[in-house]
């Protein structure tokens, strides 16, 4: 072995030597599979670590998945709508993340509701159609464990019956849900939801579960809100009655900033699905995100009260926190995620990042921000599509305006844009009236989801 369990292992020869694996593949685990590799922000020749307590963890909770993807999803051709597309300012339905979290922060936490009613297959027999239901109910789960069995199980089914839409539809949802919940990387869960959400549209043209799947990866993976816009308002014109796909609409609604269009979007969902708490997760999302915190406070705290076990609000919370300087708190909810999602990795690194802040003997807690832009400057240069705006949320948040510049310049640099707006409002609040932050904010935003 290279080290022992709590041993420092430096670059990626020794960290793959570790693994037993070549370097290739461990640098693709970092960036498809969340491998914890760290690294301090600087150039391409930037030197790399790893904690062997952190590897051990991430091994132990990896289990058995499906071999990757290639690395880029391969994009698909969109249909036409059947119809003129709806005006948005006559499409108002009155009366709600991450992620992720953000992810990417919460979306499609809750039933699968855009399948309630389905037409009977040809030839699809029952014990098919028993094996369907019980992976749909794996797949509202949302455990790591049970999305492996769905993938599995509906994987099969596709296979044996091809012509069965509502299958590939399923299939493409439990993908997208591996990415969030469970350890597929971006590359992998995004490209078999695609390839999945393509399957069922040859047979259903105006599928609404593959519009919205395609939404998602369009705003989140392709970075085209324009076009994302295009497939949400689609699938709405065709499922006016799906909550998912107002919810989605609206998350992604938050993150660009159109903040009234958002919270329409996020009524709509609460009004088709009344008091479901993983919506009102991500409706408290998108009023933190909008600067309404007193509002969002209010939400999160009564899901903490009402639903201990969701996850996706201890995401929240834990930004939320940093939000406010409380470091202490982040750690907190960062540790009661890492618990209730059973993510060995996660709480080895929460742990790890406890014993720091309780070290940390000054003021500023500035040994315990450097952990976590570490962290997030290492999984940001490692991903696919680099998007360096909570690593700018936590170096603003930490009053680095250095590391903060340092990490808008290599954003710019790499061509990024984002919406990620909460982060943008608390940095510029942050950083009010300076000049160059300022700038290369409005460098990085990127185009509208709605028409103007």
């Amino acid at each position: 072995m290279v080290g022992g369990p709590t041993d420092r292992i430096e670059g990626w020869k020794s960290i793959a030597a570790y693994l037993g694996r070549d370097r290739s593949t461990v640098i693709r685990w970092a960036r498809d599979r969340g491998l914890p590799v760290h690294a301090l922000p600087g150039g391409k020749s930037r030197s790399v670590y790893a904690l062997a307590a952190e590897l051990d963890a991430w091994r132990a909770g990896q289990g058995t998945l499906p071999d990757p993807a290639p690395e880029d999803p391969p994009e698909a051709p969109v249909a036409e709508p059947a119809a003129p597309e709806p005006d948005p300012s006559r499409a108002r339905r009155r009366w709600p993340l991450v992620a992720a979290a953000a992810l990417v922060l919460g979306g499609g936490a809750m039933a699968l509701a855009g399948w309630q009613r389905e037409p009977p297959a040809p030839g699809f027999d029952a014990a098919s159609h028993a094996r369907y239901v019980a992976a749909r109910d794996d797949v509202a789960m949302r455990a790591a464990p049970r999305l492996r069995t769905a993938i599995a199980t509906l994987s099969a089914i596709a296979h044996a019956h091809p012509g069965h839409a509502p299958t590939h539809e399923a299939l493409a949802e439990a993908w997208l849900l591996a990415r969030e919940f469970g350890s597929a990387g971006d590359a992998q869960a995004l490209g078999r939801a695609q390839a999945a959400a393509a399957a069922a549209r040859v047979i259903a043209p105006n599928s609404v579960v593959a519009d919205r799947v395609d939404g998602v990866i369009a705003y989140w993976w392709y970075r085209d809100p324009a076009r994302a816009g295009t497939l949400f308002r689609r699938a709405i014109a065709h499922g006016p009655a799906d909550p998912l796909a107002h919810l989605w609409y609206a998350n992604i609604l938050a993150d660009n900033g159109e903040d009234a269009a958002a919270m329409r979007e996020f009524d709509a969902a609460r009004t088709l699905s009344p008091g479901a708490p993983h919506i009102l997760a991500d409706y408290g999302w998108g009023l933190w995100s909008a600067g309404r915190t007193g509002e969002a406070d209010g939400v999160f705290a009564m899901l903490a009260t009402q639903h201990p076990d969701l996850a996706s609000v201890q995401d929240c919370l834990s930004v939320v926190a940093l939000a406010k300087g409380d470091v202490a708190g982040y750690v907190r909810h960062l540790a009661e995620r890492a618990r209730l999602r059973a993510e060995p990795e996660l709480a080895t690194y929460s742990a790890a990042l406890g014993r720091t802040l309780t070290a940390d003997r000054s003021g500023d807690h500035a040994a315990t921000y450097a952990v976590i832009l570490s962290r997030a400057v290492t999984f940001t240069q490692n991903a696919n599509r680099p998007d360096h705006s909570w690593s700018a949320f936590v170096a603003a948040m930490a009053g680095d305006r250095t590391a903060l510049l340092a990490v808008l310049n290599d954003a710019r640099a790499r061509g990024e844009r984002w919406g990620a707006a909460g982060f943008v409002r608390r940095i510029r609040a942050r950083h009010s009236g300076d000049a160059a932050i300022g700038k290369a904010l409005d460098a990085l935003a990127q185009d509208r989801i709605e028409p103007a």
